[in-house]
C-alpha cells in the first residue's frame, strides 16, 4: 500500500521504539523488540525467573500486555512461539499493592482540588484537560485493578474497555466535561464518586482527606 506518513515514538510499555504507520488503506504500529533482550527474556524464563518479582517478570508483563488479546507469526514462529504461549499462560497481568494504591487516590485528590481552582479562575480548558487525562486515568487504573482481583478478563489504559465492562461501571468512567464550569464541576464530582467507590472496595482503610 502507498504510504501517507509516519511517527517514531516511545511505546509507554517497554520504553522501546514504536512507529506508527499510515498507509493508504490501513495503519499499523510497529514495535521494535531488541532481539538480544528477547533472548535474554527467553532464556530467564526458562529459568523460572518470570515467577519471582523483579525486572524480568515487569519487563514480561509489559510483553504480555500486547500480546495476550493474540498474534499471528509471519515468520520466526518455530523459534518464537512457544516463548509467546509461555508468556502468555504463565506471566499474570501487572498489580498494584495497598501502598501504590493510595498514592494513586491521593494524587486524584490533589487534581481535583487543583482542577476545581481552575475552574474558579476561569482555565476551563486546563480544567477540562485534567479531568480528561489525570483523573479518568486514576479511575480507568483503579476498575483494572478491581476486574482482575475479581477474576474477570480486563486490559490496562481503558483498552477495549467498551467491550469489556458493565454498563454500570462503564457509566462510572465514562466524563461528560464539555467546556462549560457547571459541566466541568460535575465532571470532577463524577470522577470523585467513580474514585471513592473504587478505592472503598480495593482498600476500605482509605478516606478521601477532609
Amino acid at each position: 500500500m502507498p504510504l501517507r506518513t509516519y511517527a517514531v515514538r516511545i511505546a509507554r510499555l517497554g520504553a522501546v521504539p514504536k512507529i506508527a504507520v499510515l498507509f493508504a488503506g490501513a495503519e499499523a504500529d510497529l514495535v521494535i523488540q531488541p532481539a538480544a533482550k528477547l533472548r535474554l527474556a527467553r532464556l530467564a524464563m526458562a529459568l523460572g525467573l518470570h515467577r519471582r518479582e523483579g525486572a524480568v517478570r515487569r519487563r514480561l508483563q509489559e510483553l504480555a500486555v500486547v500480546i495476550r488479546p493474540g498474534w499471528k507469526f509471519l515468520k520466526g514462529a518455530e523459534a518464537w512461539e512457544p516463548f509467546y504461549r509461555r508468556v502468555v499462560a504463565e506471566v499474570p497481568d501487572a498489580r498494584l499493592n495497598g501502598a501504590e494504591l493510595q498514592a494513586l487516590a491521593d494524587g486524584f485528590v490533589i487534581d481535583a482540588v487543583w482542577t476545581v481552582r481552575k475552574i474558579e479562575r476561569g482555565e476551563l480548558l486546563a480544567a477540562q484537560r485534567m479531568i480528561q487525562r489525570e483523573l479518568a486515568e486514576v479511575n480507568f487504573r483503579l476498575l483494572h485493578e478491581w476486574r482482575l482481583r475479581r477474576g474477570e478478563r480486563s486490559f490496562p489504559e481503558a483498552r477495549r474497555i467498551e467491550r469489556i465492562a458493565a454498563p454500570a461501571e462503564l457509566a462510572s468512567v465514562t466524563v461528560h466535561a464539555a467546556l462549560a464550569a457547571s459541566a466541568l464541576r460535575a465532571a470532577v464530582e463524577e470522577s470523585s464518586a467513580t474514585l471513592r467507590g473504587l478505592m472503598g472496595a480495593l482498600e476500605a482503610d482509605w478516606r478521601w482527606p477532609s
